[in-house]
């Protein structure tokens, strides 16, 4: 059994206190996960954690062997990086995690582009947008959506996301297009739902200034914006998206942008790396390779009033 995917497992399930949640996040059974951790005990001869039915808890072997696990994957990974990123040729594997619909919609079509410039490069692309703890995986990035908590993390902004409502032109033409966010009252809305939560989330506008939530009603929610935008271009209602995310559905003309003068700036896209002193060249090219999609300026709309955007966390 390979000790350091065993290492890998323990700091994972320590990092989110369950063995079960650990085993959905890493994709496999948790009698897996588990018998990892057995392993890692028995070839130890100590108890690294105490645990029941109801909680789960460090021994003090467990937190001075966590320290070391810690400590060793880090160092692997810094290893990695270093020979990744030998002279000027990036080599080696790169593992990125990033929203669903930004890796569907913006990277997925231009990936070819950065793959010719680092043609010994290996790109793993994930998209669970799920934590900002990157301890115990194997992502050497990730790119989030919003403030970041404290940490030890590396971080870089990207661009900014930018709230757009719109609607297929077919659905317009029969219920109307509306002037002002009261109007949307009248509208069938489709609702984003935010992981963890069963109400969708309210809908950001500018006015005077001053950027104000609004909760609006229709029939259908989803916790993916993806299907959403296409529910949308399909006629169901109207949404309120990322400007960048729902660009070549406009340019498609599958949608139209309403209520443009109430459109607002929405939180950071950040780039967040493992701790180290700077981040890997290998991140550091990833993160302009995005910051150029982000920043692409052909865009088919003339009200825009911001910067870079892209939507992850809806």
């Amino acid at each position: 059994m390979d000790r350091l995917q065993s290492m890998s497992y323990f700091s994972r399930v320590v990092a989110l206190k369950s063995f079960r949640r650990a085993a959905a996040e890493l994709g496999m059974s948790a009698a897996t996960v588990t018998m990892h951790v057995r392993r890692l005990e028995q070839t130890l001869g100590v108890r690294l954690l105490d645990r029941n039915t109801r909680s789960l808890k460090l021994t003090e072997d467990g937190v001075i062997y966590l320290g070391h696990c810690r400590q060793v994957l880090d160092d692997i990974r810094q290893m990695e990086t270093l020979l990744g990123s030998h002279g000027k040729t990036l080599r080696g594997v790169l593992r990125a995690d990033v929203p669903m619909i930004l890796g569907r919609r913006i990277i997925a079509p231009q990936l070819q582009v950065f793959l010719r410039q680092h043609p010994q490069l290996t790109l793993q692309l994930t998209m669970e947008n799920r934590s900002n703890d990157l301890i115990g995986r194997d992502w050497d990035c990730a790119i989030r959506i919003g403030e970041l908590p404290d940490s030890s993390l590396l971080a870089r902004q990207l661009g900014a996301m930018r709230w757009i409502t719109c609607a297929a032109p077919d659905y317009l033409e029969r219920a109307g297009t509306p002037q002002s966010p009261e109007d949307l009252a009248r509208h069938n809305c489709l609702g984003f739902m935010p992981v963890g939560q069963r109400t969708p989330a309210p809908w950001q506008f500018l006015r005077d200034g001053k950027i104000t939530g609004m909760l609006v009603h229709g029939n259908l929610s989803m916790d993916s914006l993806d299907p959403l935008l296409e529910a949308a271009a399909a006629g169901a209602g109207i949404v309120q998206v990322d400007e960048l995310a729902a660009r070549d559905l406009l340019v498609q003309h599958r949608l139209r942008q309403v209520l443009a003068g109430f459109a607002t700036d929405g939180p950071p896209i950040m780039l967040i790396a493992n701790s180290g002193r700077q981040m890997p060249a290998k991140v550091r090219a990833f993160g302009d390779f995005i910051v150029r999609l982000l920043s692409r300026s052909d865009d088919p709309e003339p009200a825009r009033g911001g910067g870079a955007s892209v939507s992850g966390s809806r």
